[in-house]
């Protein structure tokens, strides 16, 4: 264990998130230098851990999730006696299975095991560039599953905060539009990379985090199947086009949602890069008021 001793009290200083480290005594700050470092990898290991730790931590920090609210809440029996309640903001039902949008969670409820193992089986076809860190964050990443009674069975995957789907902020003006289309082609490409087709891109299964410009792609993960042609690509336009206020603003915006897709999910990212530089003046992060 590294001790730092503060130069204005000779208190013992501690770690503080953003960087530095705070004496608990006197409140004096002070911050790393390489020097500090120096001979010392072990340590500036630990350091970068403790602050990725720190960051995590505040980006689950559901108390600042102000939009979720409760609607009404289900209660299911486990095969071993136990009451599943889950409290949701909204439930969407499909055949074969029921989301919902819970505080922490989106929980898939299935009727059947056999379909919750389809589920389930789609998701665990994906497979990441192995230097990206952060693309799976874009995917459904599962906390828990759990049997039910009658054969039932829940699959509960993490739900980040002020993460929903994109139709409950729609219609979308054309500059935030932009960055919603760019998760999107972010994720065919994704699937592209693993060679999938999700076969089920659309308003209600892309979730995007306003805050953050996160998307996350939930949907019918049933429907997945080996890459065999466009799809996905052609799903995006129709999606994009659901969720827009006005598609013709830019010329280059209209012209791309009206355009046949591009010969993969890449060359269709590298069009839409292009009507980003042309039609909105490059990339620009522009807050979203929500």
């Amino acid at each position: 264990m590294i001790a730092y001793k503060c130069k204005n009290c000779g208190g013992e200083m501690t770690y503080r998130g953003t960087g530095g480290l705070v004496c608990p005594y006197c409140g004096s700050k002070s911050f790393f230098s390489d020097a500090d470092f120096k001979g010392n990898e072990e340590f500036r290991k630990k350091l970068l851990q403790f602050y990725k730790a720190q960051a995590e931590k505040k980006e689950l920090d559901y108390d600042a999730d102000l939009l979720w609210f409760c609607a009404g809440s289900d209660s299911f029996r486990t095969e071993d006696g136990q009451e599943l309640q889950i409290e949701y903001m909204r439930k969407d039902e499909t055949e074969g299975y029921t989301c919902y949008l819970a505080r922490e969670s989106v929980v898939y409820v299935f009727q059947t095991r056999r379909e919750a193992a389809a589920f389930s089986a789609g998701v665990n076809r994906m497979a990441f560039p192995p230097a990206d860190d952060r693309l799976h964050r874009s995917f459904p990443e599962l906390r828990m599953e759990l049997e039910l009674e009658k054969g039932a069975q829940a699959l509960v995957y993490r739900r980040r905060p002020n993460c929903y789907p994109a139709e409950l902020f729609a219609p979308w003006s054309s500059e935030h539009l932009a960055w919603v289309i760019s998760r999107m082609e972010n994720i065919c490409c994704a699937l592209a990379f693993a060679g999938l087709e999700h076969g089920d891109l659309s308003p209600t299964s892309v979730w995007i985090n306003p805050l953050l410009h996160e998307g996350v792609l939930f949907g019918d993960w049933r429907k997945v199947r080996s890459l065999r042609g466009r799809g996905d690509l052609l799903a995006l336009r129709k999606t994009a086009i659901q969720l827009a206020k006005n598609t013709r603003e830019p010329p280059e915006l209209y012209r791309f949602l009206n355009s046949a897709p591009a010969a993969d999910a890449y060359a269709d990212f590298a069009a839409w890069d292009r009507v980003i530089e042309e039609g909105f003046g490059g990339h620009h992060f522009i807050k979203m008021n929500v």
